[in-house]
């Protein structure tokens, strides 16, 4: 790691100061020096005043970063923009960023709003479970004014945060340049999919004459062929084996079973995951100012995602095995782990196959939606703000196919080598003649995420030698999330796929090039029985599935909540201090299907229940800086916050996955998270666009959500299933670095460090120091250069192993290298260069231990070659 990390250094050092000297031997006149000087101005180095600026400014501990901030940066949506602040984690998926945690907690327990307020998110992927955590796959980082992480609460703060909350803010007409008008063209080529993809983003900006009516709008919209190349393995569970007279093993419930609690796969396989995105953005504000005393706001947002998508993976699938008769030999139990075993056939009379090959295709959407009114009065000492709102995001895969192409062999699982999973079958995955459809699924699921809001904020200046005003508001929220899944029952080997007489062979496809060809060695399998999916597609359409809804995964889940609180701004000749306290009555209506009888296939086997639960936070905030110089600064913040949990983890049913032989059940009396949280830091502002600080921080969790894991039946295969519930506390504490610096000749870098330790033990499994999301380092190494022709940058994230928050599956280290080259054509015409992941990392996913990997992925590099106008 260390080693790694000073490459890279040197890297971007040398990439910089080569590009600092070039510039510097052109010996500029007097005139072109002082044209220099006003270009960086306008350019980076006046953005970065900006941002700094707006940090300096807070009554909290925050951190900005402005539009043209994340114009420089080689990054295509918000999160991945997130990504270069202090304390910001990154989760990625499929090589894109998606979601962000805050100072070593998950998304999900961190808000996101657009211009202060909520909006909603959803997921196309079938297995996603709905959460808190924003998709930022919606956003296009061309739509954002600035950023801003608050990572210490003040009591008009929306609260639900756990680490801190993100407010993205869109431009104001009435405060941009009139019919200023932006757009930038570029093609994407990714070197995995080798694909070549449009991007397309405009912005244009109009004021009337007297300057008191505006109307911005943006568009975007951007294609992404995709291809990800993965060994996967999933439904890791402890397990009893009976050791049988040959020295096999067979699977048990016994509590007198030879071998106990032995950690054991369900299936996996070796996977190819393809996608066509196109994601269509779209914001249109107005704002009219009909005097000093009134200002109107109108901020509408659409964006769309269209995810169609394919997977086909060639499984490994023990729980089939162990279900249907058959047995494990020449087992190797490496650190309590079944890391190397042959799976048996099964008995031909408990259906006759043990394994098979899966082609999925989805069609897949998402969307987001917002409408925000913004009403401002000016009344004498008096500053009044009115706001009414809905957001409404939704969809998920309305068209999701399954095909699975079996035999009855046997089969070695090898998961002893790190970083790889070999497995051999008896039976050839190249024979696609010996690969016989056993199941055809035509599913789908819907999900919906809403919220109307309805929020007054009033505050009165005072002229006292301490306080200088007061804020007083309320606000009131009615949130409703709700998931829907259909599944056809008719497709079995017992049903049509027997009739049907399929086979692999059927549909021939030539296998995709370079499969795995970063991933494993030459014993892992990398070459299998591909399938034409256009052509099985066409065939499934004469299919008459019959659907039903899936009673077991339903929910629909109503948040109302009520909050009022009071703020005192205090203010000195050396200090600045707000002091507050936010009391939010929560009502929580859970609703789902429970199961109360069998088969479960059987509509009547379930019944509807409705679960209702109401909890009160009081939330007191105080935010106190100092001015211990002029340019040096301490701040001192102490604050209770909480994090509501999760969506499906609230859902009083059961989610199951057949095909991987797992799921997650949900429990509705869970509490939120709570936590007493200190920060302090110290900010030095030694130069116009140049920082040091440090910043501590400690929150004492009272609870996390922790998952009991048992083994239930469901549709005769033993499943996997996780519960949460309230577990022990624990605390998380760290220590932030920042230090950015124009340092000579348009040569500057841009630096940070945190350091994350999570203390606490699972009082379940009894694992110490296990805090969902938390790395205990996270690095941004970023060098730039700018001259009046030439803009670049070479910048690194890296953040080390963490908890997902999904069982016990751990995310290892993953850092990643983006670069940027902007030319300067004339004054209106720029020529772009970027590049995302220039060293190709590889996604590694475990579970519990290196010899249960869950996933080993390859995104592939991504470049971008284009033109920016501006007028």
């Amino acid at each position: 790691m260390t080693i790694k990390i000073k490459k890279l250094v040197n890297i971007m050092l040398i990439y910089s100061v080569f590009n600092a000297l070039y510039s510097s031997a052109q010996t500029p006149s007097e005139t072109d020096q002082n044209q220099l000087e006003t270009i960086q101005i306008r350019g980076f180095h006046d953005s970065a005043i900006k941002s700094l600026r707006d940090k300096r400014d807070s009554q909290s501990i925050i951190e900005a970063i402005s539009a043209q901030d994340i114009g420089k940066f080689p990054d295509k949506n918000v999160a991945e923009a997130l990504q270069r602040i202090t304390g910001i984690s990154l989760s990625r998926a499929q090589g894109e960023g998606e979601r962000v945690g805050v100072r070593g907690t998950t998304p999900e327990q961190n808000r996101t709003f657009l211009n202060g307020q909520a909006i909603a998110s959803a997921d196309w992927w079938i297995s996603t479970q709905p959460n808190r955590g924003f998709n930022y796959t919606l956003l296009p980082a061309d739509l954002v004014s600035s950023l801003e992480v608050y990572k210490t609460p003040q009591a008009d703060h929306n609260e639900g945060s756990l680490g801190g909350s993100v407010n993205i803010k869109t431009q104001r007409p009435l405060h941009t340049q009139s019919n200023q008008f932006v757009t930038n063209a570029q093609v994407q080529y990714n070197d995995l999919s080798g694909e070549f993809d449009p991007q397309l983003a405009v912005f244009y900006n109009w004021t009337n004459p007297d300057k008191d009516i505006g109307a911005l709008i943006t568009f975007t919209r951007n294609q992404r062929s995709l291809r990800r190349d993965g060994l996967e393995s999933w439904g890791w569970h402890e397990q009893n084996f009976q050791r049988n007279a040959d020295g096999s093993l067979s699977a048990t419930d016994s509590d007198t079973a030879d071998l106990k609690n032995i950690w054991t796969p369900g299936g996996g396989g070796s996977a190819i995951f393809q996608q066509q995105r196109v994601l269509t953005s779209a914001t249109a504000n107005f704002e009219y100012q009909p005097n000093l005393d009134w200002n109107i706001q109108l901020n509408t947002l659409y964006s769309v995602l269209n995810a169609d998508n394919s997977n086909q993976n060639f499984l490994w699938q023990p729980s089939s095995v162990f279900a249907r008769g058959g047995h494990a030999s020449d087992a190797k139990i490496i650190d309590n782990t079944l890391a190397f075993a042959r799976y048996s056939k099964v008995p031909e009379q408990n259906l006759p196959f043990s394994t098979a090959m899966e082609a999925i295709w989805r069609e897949s959407e998402i969307n987001t939606s917002s409408v925000h009114l913004i009403v401002s009065q000016q009344a004498h000492l008096w500053q009044n703000q009115y706001q009414i709102g809905f957001t409404k995001g939704g969809g998920g895969s309305k068209q999701d196919h399954t095909s699975q192409f079996s035999a009855n062999t046997a089969y070695t699982v090898d998961t002893t080598g790190g970083k790889n999973i070999i497995a051999n079958y008896d039976v050839s995955p190249l024979d696609g003649q010996a690969w016989q459809l056993t199941e055809a699924r035509n599913d789908s699921q819907d999900s919906n995420d809403q919220e109307f809001y309805l929020q007054g904020d009033f505050e009165r200046a005072i002229d006292h030698s301490i306080i200088s005003a007061i804020k007083v508001g309320a606000k009131y929220r009615d949130h409703q999330r709700d998931f829907i899944r259909y599944r056809s029952f008719n497709g079995a080997f017992d049903g049509i796929a027997q009739q049907l007489d399929w086979t692999l062979a059927n549909y021939p496809a030539a296998f995709p090039s370079g499969f795995l060809s970063e991933i494993g060695d030459q014993h892992t399998l990398k070459n299998y029985s591909y399938v034409d999916i256009n052509a099985l597609s066409t065939d499934f359409k004469t299919i008459d599935f019959i659907q039903q809804e899936e009673k077991a995964s339903r929910f629909d889940i109503q948040e109302r909540t009520t909050a009022g609180y009071v703020k005192l701004m205090l203010d000195g000749n050396d200090y600045r201090a707000n002091l507050g306290v936010r009391v939010v009555n929560t009502e929580q209506d859970a609703g789902a299907y429970q199961r109360v009888g069998s088969p479960i296939e059987q509509q009547e086997s379930f019944v509807w229940q409705q679960h209702s639960k109401n909890y009160v936070d009081i939330l007191p905030s105080a935010n106190i800086s100092f001015d211990l110089s002029e340019d040096l600064i301490a701040r001192v913040s102490a604050a209770r916050v909480m994090s509501r949990p999760q969506y499906n983890h609230l859902m009083p049913s059961t989610n199951y996955n057949v095909t991987q032989a797992q799921g997650q059940g949900g429990n509705p009396d869970l509490d939120p998270y709570r936590a007493n949280q200190f920060d302090l830091s110290v900010e030095w502002y030694f130069d116009d666009a140049a920082l040091l600080s440090v910043a501590l921080f400690n929150k004492d969790v009272e609870s996390f959500v922790e998952f009991k894991r048992t083994i239930e039946q469901h549709e005769g295969i033993d499943m996997t299933i996780d519960r949460p519930i309230n577990g022990s506390g624990g605390t998380i504490r760290g220590v932030e670095i920042g230090y950015q610096q124009e340092l000579i000749y348009g040569f500057g870098l841009i630096t940070n460090y945190t350091f994350v330790d999570g203390d606490r033990t699972d009082s379940i499994s009894g694992r110490e120091n296990y805090v969902p999301g938390t790395s205990k380092h996270t690095i941004n190494l970023t060098s730039y250069y700018e001259n009046d022709w030439l803009s670049s940058r070479l910048a690194y994230n890296y953040r080390t192993h963490f908890a997902t928050g999904v069982g016990e599956t751990m995310m290892d280290d993953f850092g990643q290298l983006d670069g940027s080259i902007t030319f300067k054509l004339s004054d209106k015409l720029d020529f772009v260069v970027e590049a995302i992941n220039l060293t190709d990392e590889i996604t590694y996913l475990y579970e519990r231990n290196e010899y249960a990997p869950t996933g080993i992925y390859q995104n592939g590099r991504r470049f971008y070659v284009g033109v920016r106008y501006s007028h």
